[in-house]
């Protein structure tokens, strides 16, 4: 998480905005620890495919608040 997130993160805390947190903090962990370029799902394991399915569910929320 860059300085720029800790500070949304603050933001968002302080906002009451408990949800939004929990969205920022998860999409920071699957960027730093598991990258897109490497757990793609492609191997068919479960864990890399489970990565995929939580990057898919955080898009779909963040399309969800549009």
């Amino acid at each position: 998480m860059d300085a720029k997130q800790r500070l949304e993160l603050i933001r968002l805390l302080a906002a009451g905005e408990a949800w939004e947190s929990v969205i920022l903090v998860g999409r920071a962990i699957l960027d730093f620890y598991y990258p897109a370029n490497i757990f793609d799902g492609s191997s068919g394991d479960s864990g890399p495919e489970y990565v995929v399915a939580l990057r898919r569910a955080l898009e779909r929320i963040e399309e969800g608040r549009k």
